[in-house]
């Protein structure tokens, strides 16, 4: 687009004169511009249009703004594409900058043009791009500090192009804020506002939202963002195909996504296991997603598997009930039971081959195992009544005696004096589950969490 300097006689007063503003700028620009950039943005335009020079400092005075506040209104209007900020040398050598004023309808409606500036009639040299130029003024430190990068000045300008319309100063700073204060990346908002123009949703709240969700979700590239898409897309398709078969017409609720997606994250249900369970709802009245999920639930209790209450006191038939774990992985007591059983014959193991490492490496310590069985079999021959009760006492002393012997042993080895003693994870039940009382021992909850991961694990094997 060409560009010309317009001037006037040497002799005449700008201020006894007018100043040509487009309409275009006074109905788009002016209701979202702040007051003072307004200011700068008509002195500026006056200057321009009568070949003046202000340099900043005469600004500042005559606006009674200060110099970086007219520098940030400069940016401001370069953002908004009526300006352009140009740095030349003067023919001192020294940087001045030009602030070069476009005319929007020039841009909009005019032809464009990459050749040289021509000498053009009177009648025309208004409708020109205009320039005014101040000098000596120093823009990096506000684009530094609180200025428009340039990636988001592409963002402006995308939203323009996707939207047909200019741009507001609320939506700038709508986007400003989403980069800026929300962290979410400038590509992410850009592939937002692509994904959302595919919606025909163009307003910029709706645009961030999308954006921000993204975001939280950790998606910092369109690659993460569209991994996202294709994994809400596949769930999606699971509530449709869940609400059809149950026979809704409507949209899943929160409340809904809630209990579905327990299914398929917690319980890690096929698609068909919970079709199959929407099935049996057929014959019910009014099929609901509650009565889907305790015949999921029934289900896998029925497998050994995941139950969601607490045993109440002295209730029956106890291979059926179930405790909830800290983690929220309740497990059934069958699976508790299980599991039980499974670590003391896993201590069991480990005792055994303790025993067999020290037969190998300790001398004396076969004699003492063998002193030992023949002390409990002369124990378990003696019948119960106080005419045995003296040998009773003299054969206790005995296995005391070999007890010491084969801790003094081990010491002498290099073995802990209890090293071949029953290890339990739980001394007060003895990895049994219950006291001997017979109550549920407090280590139910513990195990139970254990329990779920160990039955999942056998399930998966």
């Amino acid at each position: 687009m060409a560009k010309v300097r317009l001037s006037v006689d040497k002799g005449r007063d700008i201020f006894l004169h007018r100043t040509k503003i487009e309409n275009l700028f006074i109905s788009e620009y002016l209701p979202d511009a702040p007051g003072d950039y307004v200011k700068v943005f008509l002195f500026g335009l006056m200057h321009a249009q009568y070949d003046l020079k202000p340099d900043r400092r005469e600004l500042s005075k005559l606006l009674g703004l200060s110099e970086d506040e007219i520098a940030e209104a400069w940016i401001y209007w370069e953002s908004r594409g009526l300006v352009k900020i140009l740095r030349e040398k003067d023919s001192s050598n020294e940087e001045v900058s030009h602030i070069v004023f476009v005319s929007k309808i020039e841009e909009l409606y005019g032809k464009h043009t990459e050749a040289q500036p021509a000498q053009l009639p009177a009648a025309q040299e208004e409708d020109m791009p205009l320039y005014v130029s101040i000098d000596d003024m120093d823009f990096d430190e506000v684009i530094n500090d609180k200025l428009i990068d340039r990636r988001l000045r592409e963002l402006y300008e995308k939203y323009q192009v996707t939207t047909g319309r200019t741009i507001s100063r609320q939506e700038i700073s709508k986007i400003e804020d989403a980069v800026k204060v929300y962290g979410i990346e400038p590509e992410i908002f850009d592939f937002s506002i692509d994904y959302c123009a595919d919606l025909e949703k163009y307003s910029v709240d709706y645009i961030f939202k999308v954006a921000l969700r993204w975001t939280e979700e950790g998606c910092r590239t369109v690659e993460e963002a569209k991994r996202l898409l294709d994994k809400h897309s596949r769930r999606n398709d699971c509530y449709r195909q869940v609400f059809k078969a149950l026979g809704f017409n409507r949209l899943p609720a929160p409340i809904d996504r809630e209990i579905m997606d327990r299914w398929f994250d917690q319980l890690n249900c096929s698609l068909a296991e919970v079709l199959d369970a929407c099935s049996a709802a057929a014959g019910i009245r009014e099929p609901n997603l509650k009565y889907v999920n305790k015949v999921i639930e029934n289900r896998r209790l029925e497998k050994g598997g995941v139950n969601t209450r607490l045993p109440k006191a002295g209730e029956q038939n106890a291979s059926t009930e179930a405790l909830n774990t800290d983690e929220g992985s309740p497990v059934s007591r069958k699976v508790l039971a299980d599991y039980y059983e499974f670590i003391r014959n896993e201590d069991e193991k480990a005792r055994e081959a303790r025993i067999t490492e020290v037969l190998r490496k300790v001398p004396g310590m076969k004699e003492v195992f063998e002193a030992e069985s023949s002390v409990n079999s002369k124990m378990l021959s003696l019948r119960p009544g106080a005419d045995n009760l003296d040998a009773r006492q003299r054969l206790r002393a005995e296995r005391i005696a070999i007890e010491e012997k084969r801790k003094q042993l081990l010491a002498g080895n290099g073995f802990p004096g209890d090293y071949l003693t029953r290890k339990f994870r739980c001394n007060v039940c003895r990895d049994t589950g219950y006291t001997d009382e017979g109550m549920v021992c407090s280590c139910c909850r513990e195990r139970a969490a254990e329990a779920f991961r160990w039955h999942t694990d056998k399930e998966k094997a």
